[in-house]
């Protein structure tokens, strides 16, 4: 009995495989293999690596730092970086200084406990230099800002305080960063209480953040942008922060770091860094509770990878049987994503959380996976 059988797989065969059923079960075969454009590959399988692949990671892009010291010094002044708050004690926090002039400054001005969070091997000699000469009053984490296992390194410089209520102190934090849009998302949590890190138990956070200009557009003007570009960050911008500029630096104060000039779909100020002091809104209990910010900042970048959805839809498929309750809202079912004001969607939030299909919903299990 002879069977003949085609073959098919990341090759396309030309001719065919004779399978011969005799007593010696001989198999002859005449082949021909054409490589085939469109065949499927396999990503991220840990059978198809070599074992002696090594994984490349990103580099991370070098801070923006001041490097001019009259210049830190007015940043300084405009900041009331030396300024108590109702007699607290202060603790200052520097995220990603590199070797800035302003963490210095503020060594030589003020006796504050300070902190440094910079992951970058490039900067760790000059800030361990820094913490041999200042001792218990500076000391260095090469870690992320808020990875460092609960805050355990505020220990090393409260150790000779005779109370370490933390109550009692007043953080500030200095943000020199690239990555704003990361840190932000840690201080929202952070302002709502919804960490349970150590730095949440202060009893005033504040937060002085050097921007590009492009970054301080995108924080004032939010909702143009919710409607015109693709940024997930606009959302949280509006809806959770308040800005206060603070001062303007011209780009020559600081170390040069291409990043700052990259270019974008929109104009914005190339020559200067905006100082902000960014802040909780006050009436964040109006769009959602502390428990709520992860899972509402959640649901934002979510959507806003949907704008040019139709609304009524793209809900429906998030939790099904939603469509009623937002036509109730006023929302047509033309309606795209985009269309739809960032005040209107804490509302559609709570109707789909408090739906009878939230818990068996796909965002349900979007929300579960954070």
């Amino acid at each position: 009995m002879l069977a003949v059988q085609r073959c098919r797989g990341f090759y396309r065969s030309v001719g065919t495989v004779c399978r011969c059923i005799t007593k010696h079960n001989l198999i002859k075969t005449t082949m021909s293999c054409i490589p085939v454009m469109r065949r499927r590959t396999f990503c991220g399988t840990r059978q198809l690596r070599r074992k002696d692949a090594t994984v490349r990671r990103t580099p991370l892009p070098s801070p923006c730092f001041l490097s001019d010291r009259q210049w830190a010094h007015d940043v300084i002044e405009a900041s009331a970086l030396r300024k108590s708050s109702n007699g607290h004690k202060v603790v200052i926090f520097h995220v990603n200084p590199g070797c800035s002039v302003l963490t210095e400054s503020l060594l030589q001005l003020c006796d504050y406990k300070q902190i440094a969070w910079e992951p970058r091997r490039l900067y760790t000699d000059y800030l361990n230099s820094l913490t041999e000469s200042y001792k218990t009053k500076f000391a260095y984490c090469r870690k992320s800002f808020l990875g460092d296992n609960q805050m355990k390194i505020l220990d090393e410089v409260l150790l000779n305080d005779i109370t370490t209520d933390d109550a009692t102190w007043h953080a500030k934090i200095i943000g020199n960063v690239p990555e704003m849009y990361s840190l932000i998302q840690k201080l929202v949590r952070v302002w709502s209480g919804s960490f349970t890190l150590r730095l949440c138990q202060f009893s005033v956070v504040e937060t002085i953040l050097i921007v590009t200009g492009s970054e301080y557009r995108l924080l004032t003007e939010a909702e143009h942008f919710w409607h015109s570009f693709n940024y997930a960050k606009t959302a949280i911008y509006e809806l959770f922060l308040r800005t206060q500029l603070l001062k303007t630096v011209p780009l020559s104060a600081f170390n040069y770091t291409r990043y700052l000039l990259k270019s974008t779909r929109f104009d914005y100020d190339r020559e200067n860094l905006y100082i902000v002091r960014l802040s909780l809104r006050t009436d964040l209990d109006l769009i959602c509770s502390g428990e709520d910010v992860i899972d509402m900042m959640m649901f934002l970048k979510t959507i806003s990878r949907m704008k040019r959805h139709r609304v009524i839809p793209a809900m429906e498929h998030l939790c099904p049987d939603i469509g009623i309750t937002l036509l109730e809202r006023g929302i047509s079912m033309m309606d795209r994503i985009s269309d739809i004001p960032l005040n209107m969607w804490p509302g559609i939030y709570h109707a789909i959380k408090t739906s009878s299909n939230f818990s068996s919903s796909p965002l349900y299990n979007i929300l579960q996976r954070m």
